[in-house]
């Protein structure tokens, strides 16, 4: 049941990581973001990436990523395109298609239990080598049918002046996700939501069985913020036609920040560490994250390390309008 909860929440987080649906004739959204949107296509070409020629580095995929940063090391360049093939490699083996109705709904139709499929040893390959794995290879595990649609009111969407806010249904999406009556944690989820950070720290700590408590309150209210009043998300139509919608470099500060720990490593410099190295590690260890998954928690480290040198970035979802 973690891995179906855990995908679930990802799949829907993913155009997002306490409203309902919207029936009133009165609510009708027009806008010209609603309509139904698979994912972009995989594709790759031919790159020259720091003085070296790189095999099928993606070009696009499922996942959106744009990185700009200062100095001479170009490797957020090469970790922004890594990205672009796990999320374009994973995404289309989970989820199908996502609709945006003129009702603020957001509806996937998506994969109820997949079985992903990522080769460890090609993530290496991809480091140690000289190139990325072909696109044909790379899509050979998409799914193509045996597709499930989500109900109405998980998540809901609305957009003003370029800004999209995804707001998510925790009640409804455990419901979904367990298959059981969960009316009666309404008042729970209320209560929990409008706790102070401190005690926020320490029931996730209990039920994950790990010491969260390094997670900086800012970042736990920031995270609050988005489930009570919904994800700030931005979207755009890209020269190529194709719709974006991702978070900015502000959604990820408080999570990728690197700060000491008071530790000194075995080189004998400060120890660093993020929030979202804190919690990853918490979720793995819990098993809540799929263990296919675990080893993206290498990524964020190498992301922490570039962080101060950032000047944009932006993480989302690649689309294309049926």
């Amino acid at each position: 049941m973690k891995k179906s909860l855990f995908y679930l929440v990802a799949l829907i987080c993913s155009v997002s990581l306490f409203t309902s649906c919207k029936d009133d004739d009165d609510d009708i959204i027009n806008s010209p973001w609603t309509g139904t949107y698979e994912l972009a296509d995989y594709t790759a070409v031919d790159y020259t990436w720091s003085e070296t020629e790189m095999k099928n580095w993606p070009a696009t995929s499922a996942l959106y990523t744009d990185w700009q940063f200062t100095g001479i090391d170009a490797y957020p360049e090469f970790l922004s395109a890594l990205f672009r093939h796990l999320g374009g490699a994973i995404l289309p083996q989970v989820l199908n298609t996502i609709t945006l109705d003129n009702r603020g709904n957001i509806i996937a139709d998506y994969v109820d239990k997949p079985e992903v499929v990522m080769d460890p040893s090609s993530i290496m390959g991809i480091f140690f080598g000289s190139g990325f794995p072909t696109a044909s290879d790379v899509k050979t595990n998409f799914a193509t049918s045996g597709f499930s649609t989500s109900p109405k009111g998980l998540a809901t969407w609305s957009e003003s002046n370029g800004k999209f806010t995804v707001k998510l249904d925790i009640q409804a999406i455990l419901g979904t996700a367990t298959g059981e009556d969960v009316s009666g944690l309404g008042d729970i989820i209320n209560t929990v939501l409008n706790s102070d950070p401190a005690t926020i720290k320490a029931l996730l700590g209990n039920m994950l069985g790990a010491d969260i408590s390094g997670i900086q309150d800012a970042t736990i209210n920031q995270l609050l913020g988005w489930v009570k009043n919904g994800v700030p998300m931005n979207i755009k139509t890209a020269a190529n036609g194709h719709v974006y919608i991702y978070l900015d470099k502000s959604a990820f500060d408080n999570l990728f920040t690197l700060r000491e720990t008071g530790e000194i490593n075995d080189f004998g410099d400060p120890e660093m560490i993020n929030d979202l190295m804190i919690l990853w590690g918490a979720l793995s260890s819990a098993g809540i994250i799929p263990q296919e998954a675990v080893a993206a928690g290498l990524f964020i480290n190498m992301m922490g390390a570039y962080w101060s040198v950032t000047t944009s970035f932006e993480l989302g979802l690649d689309l294309v309008k049926i």
